[in-house]
């Protein structure tokens, strides 16, 4: 887990909770596909060859066709001051993203992989938008014994400042300037595909500094995909608390 690049090391509190999850995820996932396997030899057991061979097939592909999004809201609170919230989003390893993370074999937070491709020019600065410099990081993951690997870019910028000093976001949301401490934006691709978006609203509340999250996944996910999810959400107050977060509230919604 730690980093090529001297990423800040990992807290334990972060990775128990972490590994926890993954655990559980792995166990899941592998229930999911002896459930294949066993309807498909169920199949062939009890129906004629292209019956079973239909039946295998469909089965297959029904859970690995992409069919299902999510979006979510989430509203937490920290003890710590917005300045310190506002640098733990805008790191190569904010918050929302401890499920990635804190189990990646590598965390280059130039978004450099290994490949050697990066977010920064010839000066190793970070390129950002017409918004401002944005924070870059690229994670190494592998599963499947370590058989299989993928990378997830991340990018954590600013969106657009309005003439009237309200902050505005690309879908032309606005959150007032004298409210909100720090408007960002949290997206990833994984495999050079759009994984998901956070847009993360920092302000100052009378029981700590709130943090107010929209997310959205920018793609259709398979079937597989949804109790690894649904194993998530049962380990995401635990994973956050380890970072310093409680959350007050939170809603999360699938659609075809």
């Amino acid at each position: 887990m730690p980093s090529s690049n001297d990423a800040a090391e990992i807290p334990p509190e972060v990775a128990s909770a972490v590994r926890r999850y993954h655990r559980v995820e792995r166990a899941v996932s592998w229930l999911v596909a002896l459930l294949v396997v066993a309807v498909a030899a169920a199949a062939f057991l009890s129906l004629d060859s292209l019956p079973a061979v239909l039946v295998a097939v469909g089965v297959v592909a029904l859970v690995r066709i992409p069919l299902v999004s999510r979006s979510g809201r989430t509203r937490l609170v920290a003890d710590a001051d917005p300045s310190a919230v506002v640098a733990a989003f805008r790191s190569a390893t904010p918050p929302v993203l401890a499920f990635q993370w804190a189990i990646a074999d590598e965390i280059n937070p130039d978004g450099e992989d290994r490949d050697g491709a990066g977010g920064g020019d010839e000066s190793g600065e970070r390129r950002g938008s017409d918004d401002g410099p944005a924070t870059r990081a690229t994670y190494e993951l592998s599963y499947l014994f370590g058989l299989r690997s993928i990378s997830m870019a991340v990018e954590v910028r600013s969106p657009g400042i309005g003439a009237d000093g309200a902050v505005t976001d690309d879908t032309g949301a606005v959150t007032s300037g004298d409210d909100a401490v720090e408007t960002l934006e949290v997206s990833a691709t994984a495999g050079g595909r759009p994984w998901g978006t956070y847009h993360v609203s920092i302000r100052e509340g009378d029981a700590g500094t709130i943090a107010d999250i929209e997310m959205t996944t920018d793609r259709r996910f398979d079937l597989r995909s949804v109790p690894q999810t649904l194993v998530a959400e049962r380990y995401v107050g635990a994973v956050l608390s380890a970072q310093g977060y409680r959350v007050v509230d939170r809603s999360v919604s699938w659609s075809a």
